[in-house]
């Protein structure tokens, strides 16, 4: 059973409800605490998105997101790792975390998405609401990923109830996407 096929760790996760001094720049902040959804976001900034799928299937989460998930350590969730791409270049990495449990009920599309984006499923129901959401800045040696390149710095992480069961998100931006909306996308 894998880990992940993106991260060599777990993330030092930070709550996000972070004073705005906490040294993260205007431009970063806006995707980090972005409400709606980011699939919508990147499409309307570069057209066409594309999703692939690097890896997914039961898996055994990090222990910060079995925490979050309220998952003993070392109990098996369903894992989908992907990569984002819009105007031919990756934008966003993504690894969503699905306890068995969610899985069932409005939860059973998520073993099927193949490539579609997770995000329109999430912002289209209205059995599923975000509860908390988290951010991080990334060293670079966290990464399996050697021939991609510059690699993500920026993260952000939220919890998800769908019909009141959890679903996990965490969402890691390339550098390019910061200057999407400036004329550079």
């Amino acid at each position: 059973m894998f880990h992940s096929c993106l991260l060599r760790e777990d993330p030092l996760w930070r709550d996000d409800r972070l004073p705005k001094t906490s040294g993260i720049p205007g431009g970063i902040r806006s995707w980090l605490e972005e409400s709606a959804s980011l699939t919508a976001r990147l499409r309307a900034a570069t057209g066409e998105i594309r999703v692939e799928v690097k890896k997914q299937g039961w898996g055994r989460p990090f222990l910060s997101e079995a925490s979050q998930l309220g998952l003993p350590w070392g109990r098996l969730a369903w894992v989908r790792e992907i990569i984002l791409s819009g105007a031919g270049r990756p934008l966003l990495l993504a690894r969503t975390i699905a306890p068995q449990s969610t899985l069932a009920g409005a939860g059973s599309q998520f073993t099927r998405l193949g490539t579609r984006p997770l995000g329109e499923v999430l912002f289209t129901s209205p059995y599923i609401w975000r509860e908390r959401l988290e951010w991080t800045r990334l060293p670079a040696g966290i990464w399996k990923l050697p021939g991609l390149q510059p690699l993500p710095q920026w993260g952000r992480r939220a919890l998800y109830r769908v019909s009141g069961r959890p679903l996990l998100v965490s969402e890691f931006f390339m550098p390019s996407v910061f200057s999407l909306e400036h004329g550079d996308g």
